[in-house]
């Protein structure tokens, strides 16, 4: 009993081994498989095409963008896995963003992940990685999902510090600073963006890292003004400019993004130019950058905000008549593009407007707007100005490390577990052992012996193979023998059968039965020829190689068979549209095309018409030999190519059939690494291709010739 319980328990473990083998092994191999696949990156091609589509973009082209990125992205015949997410990056962080589909944007930032599902490749790019994250929570921002926002900035920041690059730590203290921005918190806001700013110099010096660099001094100079430090914040409105001035000598090609840039400032600096007084100063430079980002495709939400505040001044300096036209022409490009802060600012304005006038009902009426939309916004941003950004950061990193205690904890579980398994695979190792040494013993001389019959019996199987190989030669030599001696006999009787058919005087019935005498005689010696091909082994080493010139060797087997088709009455069509040698067996080749031309005319009716053709296709020769015959019954289609095939049929003028032709032909073909196939449907005709290799091609104009 104990050793039938211990046979069982052998055989269990012995199963479980051999999964646990062949699952390591398949995982093995698929990991294989997925780093030679792998395409490889066209970054520089793909960040070219993104930064025009990104030109297109600012000049509000949407349409075009997207149809220029599509259309020069698909010439990549195997993009790489980098290609891919730049690809994303570009819909997801530039396309739809600009749109205000921001639920759309999120889909195609979300499709970078599973490219990235292995540690392997989130190694690899953990650069594109870090800035998805980032990505996804700027959009989950926008759609006003904070706490999932503050957890994507969270772990792109982690990943960031993780591989100690301050670049993509500027990533997140960009972001830091404009919800600090948002939230009202001026001071906070500045040392983000200050940090951003040093941090952003270690980036690549393209063009996004100047857009970003000089974003950053405008915001540090509004943060200044939002503090009512009109000096502080003049400074850096200044540093602004001048940066954006030097780094515009690189950037050549970019004056439109330059003059926006610069237009922007203009509008920061003449509220600070406001509070100290120069009134004049202030209008010139809200003029100035309102008439600049009105232009298509500059900034028009900065405009319109440009052109609000400098209403507001007139209002306040008593330029009423001013006031009312620049409110109107804020109301008309409200048509073009509306925006919720720059509405809110239009009813502000009206109502100050109307308020001057002493007009209090007019005035009333863009009051009750005015706040209605305020209290929209100011709802819509509840949440996030009394968010504690800090705390909500601190929670995430305690869940955080929560998670990955329990991953750690689950992990020594495992560890666990793997040791029992370990040490009851051990003890069965042992007891496999300890069995195999007590039954070692009688196996060994049963072992011998099994040796010794299996010697015994694999030297009488090589005799009887060698006996059997010289039977099969003997049997050979005897048939070619006698296949040759009969072929001179009946050469002979086709000779004078075919003599005395031009003599005159013979009667009608002698002349039918000599006829039949020569017809059967050329049949004889047609079997006798097939009889032999069949009883070849055709291998590649045994061909007699030379280079072929398929034109000429098609229009001499075509010349040939021609009196074959003028029997029946029927044409030969060839048409040889590209030329080609190809490196092959001249006389097997020949037999091949003679076969199936045969074929083809022996299984049309009369007055058909028989066609050869002959195409290049990459570096292949395909012939096609088409007829207009009986076609090949569905139940026969399998056994074409047998030897001796029971598919064989009389042709359509009761031509015999040997069954050995597409068999040989098959052989040959095969033996010049060649394949060849049909296509058939009964009673409207058969269609024979064989392709071979090409060696090399010869130029000359197609022909078409009919015999």
């Amino acid at each position: 009993m104990a050793k039938s319980l211990s046979a069982h328990f052998v055989n269990l473990l012995t199963k479980v081994c051999g999964a646990v083998l062949i699952a390591a092994t398949l995982f093995f191999l698929f990991s294989c498989n997925e780093s030679i696949t792998e395409n490889t990156d066209h970054t520089t091609y793909v960040d070219s095409i993104r930064e025009k589509a990104n030109r297109m973009l600012d000049k509000g082209d949407f349409n075009k963008a997207m149809s220029f990125f599509d259309s020069a992205y698909s010439q990549i015949d195997n993009p790489g896995v980098g290609d891919e997410i730049r690809k994303f990056n570009f819909k997801g962080q530039n396309y739809y963003p600009k749109l205000g589909e921001h639920k759309s944007a999120l889909v195609h930032v979300d499709s970078i992940f599973p490219l990235l599902a292995s540690e392997d490749l989130k190694k690899k790019y953990i650069r594109e990685y870090s800035a998805a994250l980032f990505q996804k929570g700027d959009l989950l921002f926008e759609l006003k999902r904070f706490s999932d926002a503050y957890l994507y900035y969270y772990r792109g920041n982690l990943i960031a510090r993780t591989i100690f690059d301050p670049c993509a730590v500027s990533e997140y203290t960009y972001r830091l600073g404009m919800v600090s921005y948002k939230q009202m918190k001026y001071v906070e806001a500045i040392n983000n963006f200050k940090q951003c700013y040093e941090d952003a110099a270690f980036c690549r010096k393209d063009f996004k890292n100047f857009a970003l660099r000089q974003e950053l001094l405008a915001n540090i100079s509004l943060s200044y003004g939002k503090l009512n430090m009109p000096d502080s914040s003049l400074a850096f409105s200044k540093k602004a400019l001048a940066f954006i001035n030097e780094e515009a000598k690189v950037f050549p090609d970019r004056k439109d993004y330059i003059e926006m840039a610069k237009a922007v400032v203009y509008g920061n600096e003449s509220d600070q130019y406001y509070k100290k007084g120069d009134t004049l100063t202030a209008i010139t430079l809200l003029k100035q950058s309102y008439e600049t980002n009105i232009q298509k495709g500059f900034d028009l939400p900065d405009a319109q905000m440009a052109m609000a505040r400098l209403g507001y001044i007139y209002v306040e300096s008593g330029h009423l008549d001013e006031a009312c036209e620049i409110a109107e022409k804020l109301k008309a490009s409200m048509d073009t593009s509306y925006n919720l802060f720059v509405d809110i600012s239009l009813q502000k304005l009206y109502w100050k407007y109307y308020d001057e006038l002493k007009k209090p009902e007019e005035a009333y009426v863009f009051l009750q707007k005015y706040i209605q939309l305020k209290d929209s916004l100011d709802n819509r941003n509840k949440k996030l100005v009394s968010a504690d950004v800090g705390r909500e950061f601190q929670n995430i990193e305690q869940q955080y490390n929560y998670n990955l205690l329990s991953k750690e904890n689950d992990q020594k579980i495992y560890y666990l577990y793997a040791l029992a398994v370990f040490v009851v695979m051990a003890l069965a190792i042992l007891l496999l052992i300890w069995q195999n040494w007590r039954g070692s013993k009688s196996n060994v001389s049963s072992l011998t012996k099994l040796n010794r019959q299996i010697t015994f019996q694999n030297t009488q199987l090589e005799q009887t193979l060698n006996d059997l190989q010289q039977s099969n030669d003997d049997k050979d030599k005897i048939l070619k023998v006698v296949a040759h001696d009969l072929r001179n006999p009946l050469g002979a009787i086709v000779s004078i059968s075919s003599i005395l058919l031009d003599e005159e005087g013979i009667s009608d019935e002698n002349v039918e039965l000599l006829k039949m005498l020569k017809t059967s005689g050329l049949q004889s010696i047609e079997m006798i020829s097939d009889l032999l091909s069949a009883n070849l082994n055709y291998r590649p080493e045994e061909m007699k190689m030379e280079q072929i010139d398929m034109r000429m060797l098609l229009n001499e087997c075509v010349d040939q068979l021609k009196f074959k088709a003028e029997e029946k009455e029927q044409q030969l069509e060839l048409e040889v549209e590209d030329d080609a040698v190809v490196l092959a067996d001249r006389e097997k080749l020949q037999r091949v095309l003679s076969n199936l031309i045969v074929n083809a005319i022996k299984f049309s009716k009369l007055n058909a018409t028989v066609k050869v053709k002959m195409t290049i296709r990459e570096d292949k020769m395909e012939l096609s030999v088409t007829d207009q015959g009986i076609g090949i019954p569905d139940e026969l289609k399998s056994k074409i190519f047998d030897p001796f095939t029971k598919a064989k049929r009389w042709g359509t003028s009761g031509e015999q059939p040997f069954g050995l032709g597409l068999s040989i032909s098959k052989q040959i073909v095969e033996a010049h690494e060649g394949k060849i196939w049909f296509e058939s449907e009964e009673n409207k005709g058969t269609v024979f291709y064989v392709e071979l290799p090409v060696n090399a091609p010869v130029v000359n104009a197609p022909s078409t010739l009919t015999f």
